[in-house]
């Protein structure tokens, strides 16, 4: 029998079945329960192998053969796919799909072929005629079965109550943002943040009285606030947490109808008031713990007596958000790990227990809620396309996705009824800006893009495009815009990278690319697209440089402690140059690789910034203050950075850059003893310039930078179940 022609309406349909997943050939997609779950396009073919192979063992080289025939490419890429494919089916425990060490993969769900569309009168004529009769037999009796079938399915979807459908009513009309909606406990007030940030930023705590009152603002600091604010038990105060460089995050509480704001506790955010009314309330709250950037959910009373450990993540976690359940024997925790969202978690809340891993597993999870009755928890997460609110059922439920499309849904609160619940609709996006002699120029018009850098000769410009399959906090795609032509295209579309440096000579790019189990490792690679990329180092990091003669520096961190390492751009001699300190972020390097820039501390809790030398110099303090503790530069400029060419060091001291002129051969300025405390300390130097883009990334001229220009639209929506 001749295969119908590829295209043709009688060719068959190559899908496979497996579990709750149909992997679709032909249109090329998964999906799960008749939802599409992304895919990169090298992540599908190696699936499809996978499940080709299924019960098999497939070795690592013959998967990278079938996924890359005419390529040559490194076990990172391939681990990268295996990744993402655990990511979409879930298999956060591996037992989907497993690791055979160093031998390779197996596929273990049963699988089954659903190719259909042959035609049937073909395959019946073209056989013999006794085979004819018993076969024209069989599809009676199979049309039969399928009829019954049929009248059984629509009977039972009749009986089988209908998914709840979702109606939307806006509580918020603001032309910029609104977030981190919370309810007090009659469900009479909403408070919420007007800010950009979702999880923390500049903004002022606002309340509204339901369903039609005007929102009323009850701050007016312009402090970073972080997390949702959260009602008392009797609704008359609100309790919210704000950033002041001296003094690091501390919650502050304000009189719901109006009043003064006053300072409630230090070293304490995502606070709320748990168990039953009294004169000295229970509190639930996050706190640092003093080791390193650990981050532990604690109980005590407002007085901060009573103190009890509820949950202390790994030493690198930051445990930031906490919601106890109902009957106050649970709480759900939203984490962090090195940076990157993790699935919410539920835990005892008398302690005892890690606990577990709930919601969409492998997603990331900013949020979650309880249910008044405490029969369902809800989430808000992001699973691979965005981030959308999921509910599952107390205790083992399954994950269910509540809300879908284009804008995402972060944040959450249920209604004290249980029949709706509030969230944050919007979607932000950041595109890349260039300007020179002929005034501003936009590179990018979709998506996100971040951390621009512009090449030694200003003809070429570089950034990072977070992509739809997310592996970490802030990660991207590294692009290459050409400035004369205006041509972009993607280079390396097999890393997920979270930093990168181009080399002077524009020749070579270093990068911290995300590796499987969140990792993050330093790769090198030629640009001309001659060569794969090499991994040089594995030691988990976070920037990487170029440092010259043959040299790569970057900002590692071995058993919670941080170091810059120095290390040849083939791999070989490693070294510890430099202990960073806990809360700090590496700046820059110098072009030369003899000084490394980083923020440092001081007794009065001000953050300068401070050079060092890596061949064993002392270091000087270079400004005060000049940089935050927290400053960890995911999209804005470095607080201290280097033209590529050695002539300039930028410096960002408060909202101004400040391009210095250095002399030949001497990559610092002449700094006072006690650094640069003022900006005329600054302006005093000679031919000293303002680049006036506060967001500024200046390459060799710097009257010539890229920036970046963030938009954010979100409101307050009620969600009703109806």
């Amino acid at each position: 029998m001749n295969r119908p022609a590829l295209g043709s309406d009688n060719e068959p349909r190559r899908q496979y079945s497996f579990g709750e997943f149909i992997l679709d050939l032909d249109r090329g997609i998964l999906t799960r329960r008749g939802e599409e779950v992304p895919l990169r396009p090298k992540s599908f073919e190696a699936l499809t192998h996978l499940v080709e192979h299924h019960g098999q063992l497939v070795s690592k080289s013959s998967l990278i053969e079938a996924v890359w025939p005419d390529a040559v490419v490194g076990d990172n890429s391939l681990a990268q796919c295996v990744f993402d494919i655990r990511r979409a089916l879930g298999d956060d425990s591996q037992q989907l799909l497993r690791t055979k060490a160093r031998r390779g993969y197996i596929f273990t769900p049963r699988v089954t072929s659903l190719t259909s569309g042959f035609p049937v009168e073909s395959a019946i004529l073209s056989a013999p005629e006794p085979h004819r009769r018993k076969f024209k037999t069989a599809m009676i009796v199979i049309g039969v079965l399928v009829g019954v079938a049929t009248v059984l399915i629509l009977t039972l979807s009749l009986r089988r109550p209908l998914k709840p459908v979702l109606a939307y009513e806006p509580i918020t009309n603001f032309t910029d943002s609104a977030v981190s909606p919370s309810l007090s406990p009659d469900g009479r007030l909403l408070a919420f943040i007007r800010g950009e940030y979702t999880f923390g930023g500049p903004g002022e705590i606002f309340v509204k009285l339901l369903p039609d009152g005007e929102p009323v603002e009850l701050t007016h600091d312009d402090l970073d606030k972080r997390g949702t604010p959260q009602f008392s038990h009797d609704g008359a105060r609100i309790a919210y947490a704000a950033h002041k460089p001296q003094s690091g995050w501390q919650t502050w509480v304000v009189p719901a109808m109006g009043g003064q704001p006053h300072l409630f506790l230090t070293n304490a955010s995502g606070l709320s008031w748990i168990g039953a009314e009294s004169k000295d309330s229970r509190l639930l709250f996050s706190e640092l713990t003093g080791v390193g950037d650990q981050m532990a959910i604690v109980s005590s009373t407002e007085s901060r007596s009573q103190h009890r450990t509820v949950y202390l993540p790994p030493q690198m976690g930051m445990a930031h958000r906490s919601y106890l359940s109902p009957d106050g024997k649970q709480v759900l925790i939203a984490e962090m790990d090195r940076g990157s969202w993790l699935p919410c978690r539920l835990i005892p809340f008398l302690g005892g227990s890690p606990g577990r891993q709930v919601g969409p597993m492998s997603a990331h999870c900013t949020d979650a809620a309880w249910a008044p009755d405490g029969k369902s928890m809800y989430f808000s997460a992001d699973a691979g396309n965005g981030f959308h609110i999921w509910r599952q059922d107390f205790p083992d439920g399954v994950p269910e996705q509540v809300t879908s499309g284009v804008t995402e849904e972060e944040g959450i609160a249920v209604a004290p009824d249980g029949r709706s619940f509030f969230t944050s609709i919007g979607a932000t996006q950041s595109s890349v800006w260039f300007h020179d002699s002929r005034g501003d120029r936009q590179i990018t018009s979709e998506g996100y893009g971040f951390l621009p850098s512009l090449s030694a000769d200003g003809k070429k410009l570089y950034y990072l495009l977070r992509a739809k399959k997310q592996t970490g906090f802030l990660t991207g795609e590294l692009w290459i815009a050409d400035l004369e032509s205006e041509q972009r295209q993607r280079l390396l579309p097999d890393f997920l990278m979270q930093h990168y440096a181009i080399s002077p000579d524009g020749q070579r790019a270093v990068f911290v690319a995300y590796h499987d189990r969140g990792q993050s490792q330093v790769w090198i690679t030629a640009l001309d697209g001659r060569s794969a990329p090499r991994q040089i180092a594995s030691i988990d990091a976070r920037k990487a440089y170029f440092g010259g003669d043959g040299q790569v520096l970057f900002l590692g961190e071995e058993k919670g402690t941080k170091f810059v390492y120095r290390v040849k751009e083939n791999g070989s001699e490693l070294q510890k140059l430099v202990r960073i300190e806990a809360a700090a972020s590496l700046f820059s390097v110098s072009p030369d690789g003899k000084w490394v820039a980083m923020p440092g501390t001081s007794d009065d809790m001000v953050w300068p910034a401070i050079v060092y030398s890596v061949d064993g110099g002392s270091s000087k303090l270079l400004c005060l203050p000049c940089a935050s503790g927290n400053d960890v530069e995911r999209t804005g400029p470095p607080g201290v950075s280097w033209s590529p060419d050695g002539k300039f060091l930028y410096l960002k001291f408060q909202d101004s850059i400040y391009a210095i002129p250095l002399r030949p051969g001497q990559m610092l300025p002449a700094i006072p003893s006690l650094g640069f405390r003022s900006k005329q300390d600054i302006a005093a130097l000679p031919n000293v310039r303002v680049i006036p883009e506060r967001g500024a990334f200046p390459g060799t001229d710097p009257s010539i930078y890229a920036f970046t220009k963030v938009t954010t639209q979100r409101n307050i929506y009620r969600v009703l179940l109806r």
